[in-house]
């Protein structure tokens, strides 16, 4: 009966080890009392604080209005946006129907909301239209057109005098030579509305401004014109019943830019998963374990690189973007506009932290009998997940530190679901067979489930602060996408809820081992279906952010 009672070791062991699992337990619970409180007191600060009467940028009104007659020519033009933005490319340009594009000759704004252009010879009559491409505090580009119709009174034709004979007998010179009257009568000029193009392809034509008969500083040729978007007389009336929008995307100097900046912006995002998740999992999921450890550094070394690289690429496209125009990229002044932007510091804080979880990748290959720079890893990821609130819907929605910290919860407990569950698939791809995975997967199963509360709760605060009224989601692409999202996101919940309840326990209960085979088979490819649905959500919210909620 003696050697049936466990040592006095024994029972100390076993003491030390309840009470470490109870303090970890209590602070556990600490630490989710303390998150839940935090997103409770978000979600009715949310729910209080109105939100702007307008939420998104835009054309308020203009002076003249869509659609007003005007009965005197048009010397300036007003355009009042709800918030404050900056011309983007041309900016601003007026066009009398299917004829070119002028350019105002000044523009003035105090604030940056009302924009005012003056021309130095007001717009006659005629019907114009008028096109505004400008950039929102965010570092999205909005654009539009209105139009209006000059109807102002004709003057009466003046008397016409009876011929001078003395003006008509030295109209010519003695020795044989046209006077200037006569050359101006054989010009090859035309006049267009209020400017001046030359006829006949092999003179130069110059780019106009509105009302004025002066030729703008530099002069171009025909396709030169035509590439910059305005219209030669022989074309002015090939494109007539076009739709504008669809003229002025064909008319964008920049084709295909907007492609690659999305293609940059979910590179981006599913580096922020990977780089976040990884250091989750490497920290709860595998701790104890310094091979797999040094499998998640590798990750993290491939990620931190995506990630710098992106947000460096992304100042060219968004240069680009801004301006309109491929020669972007060289310009020096393009690429600064792009950084003086919020746009700068989220790119500024993902590259340094890009860099930093490098760096940890890097200085932990050397040692990987413990984690010496965690912290130098976990500053890195901060970084990056502050980033995101000063990009996109976060710099213009709602309460901006309500939207940054819903926003910074919201990518951090995606990131710990997703990036984590991509790591959990690849051990269960590698452990093939084995019964040791039940300790990740329980824990990871405990971690996904805090982090889909954290990431669910947080993403309804910033829905609320982003949409002006629930029809926004379907009546905008932003709130399309927003379902999209939802819907895939409820397919991976119930994946992962039969994961935990069906496929766990069957394998931990497996009778034998042709029975364990089955079950961790099962287990794995369902596990890779959630994998695969939530890089498509990564996908679509990468779309999301880069998306206007108008």
């Amino acid at each position: 009966m003696l050697t049936e009672l466990p040592s006095a070791a024994t029972e100390m062991r076993l003491y030390a080890t309840d009470r470490s699992g109870q303090r970890a337990r209590r602070l556990a619970l600490r630490s989710a009392v303390k998150l839940t409180l935090a997103l409770a007191v978000s979600t009715v600060l949310a729910i209080a604080m109105p939100a702007p009467v307008a939420a998104h940028t835009g054309l308020e009104s203009s002076q003249p209005s869509d659609g007003q007659v005007v009965d005197e020519p048009v010397a300036r033009i007003s355009l009042t946006f709800n918030r404050p933005v900056e011309p983007a490319g041309d900016g601003f340009t007026v066009s009398e129907g299917q004829g070119p594009r002028y350019l105002p000759d000044s523009l003035s704004s105090a604030d940056g909301q009302v924009w005012r252009l003056h021309f130095d010879t007001p717009l006659g009559n005629g019907v114009y239209e008028v096109w505004w491409r400008v950039a929102a505090e965010d570092g999205h580009i909005v654009e539009g057109t209105f139009g209006f119709t000059v109807d102002a009174p004709q003057a009466a034709p003046p008397t016409e005098a009876p011929p001078d004979s003395t003006a008509e007998s030295t109209a010519e010179s003695s020795d044989g030579t046209v006077a200037p009257a006569d050359v101006a009568e054989d010009s090859p000029a035309e006049t267009l509305g209020a400017g001046t193009v030359e006829t006949g392809l092999s003179a130069p034509v110059t780019t106009l401004r509105a009302g004025d008969g002066t030729p703008s500083a530099a002069t171009t040729t025909p396709s030169e014109l035509a590439a910059s978007g305005a219209t030669t007389p022989a074309d002015s009336g090939a494109s007539s019943g076009s739709d504008p929008s669809r003229r002025a995307r064909s008319d964008s100097g920049a084709t295909g830019v907007e492609r690659i900046a999305d293609a940059l912006r979910i590179l981006s995002l599913l580096a922020t998963l990977a780089v976040v998740g990884g250091l989750a999992f490497a920290s709860f999921i595998v701790r104890d374990e310094p091979s797999e450890r040094t499998r998640v550094h590798r990750v993290l070394f491939v990620s931190g690189i995506v990630l710098a690289a992106s947000a460096v690429a992304s100042v060219l496209t968004q240069a680009v973007v801004f301006e309109d125009d491929w020669g972007a990229l060289a310009s020096a002044d393009a690429i600064t506009d792009a950084l003086a932007a919020p746009f700068g510091i989220a790119v500024g804080l993902r590259v340094l932290g890009g860099l930093m979880v490098l760096a940890l990748a890097l200085l932990d290959a050397a040692d990987t009998s413990r984690i010496r720079h965690r912290s130098l890893g976990l500053i890195g990821a901060a970084l990056v997940i502050v980033s995101y609130s000063f990009d996109g819907h976060t710099v213009t929605e709602g309460p901006r530190l309500l939207h940054a910290a819903a926003n910074a919860t919201h990518v951090s407990a995606a990131a710990v679901w997703s990036g984590g569950l991509v790591l959990l698939a690849d051990l269960l791809r590698r452990r093939r067979g084995s019964t040791d995975v039940i300790g990740p997967l329980s824990r990871f199963s405990q971690l996904a489930a805090a982090a889909l509360v954290l990431a669910g709760v947080a993403g309804t605060v910033m829905a609320v602060l982003v949409m002006d009224r629930f029809a926004d989601l379907w009546s905008t692409g932003w709130g399309r996408l927003l379902i999209a999202k939802v819907a895939l996101v409820a397919v991976a919940v119930v994946l992962g809820a039969r994961n935990r309840w069906v496929h766990m326990p069957a394998l931990a209960h497996s009778p034998d081992e042709h029975a364990q085979s089955h079950a961790h088979q099962r287990l794995h490819r369902a596990v890779s279906i959630e994998t695969a649905i939530l890089v498509c959500v990564g996908v679509v919210t990468a779309f999301l952010v880069g998306a206007s909620a108008l």
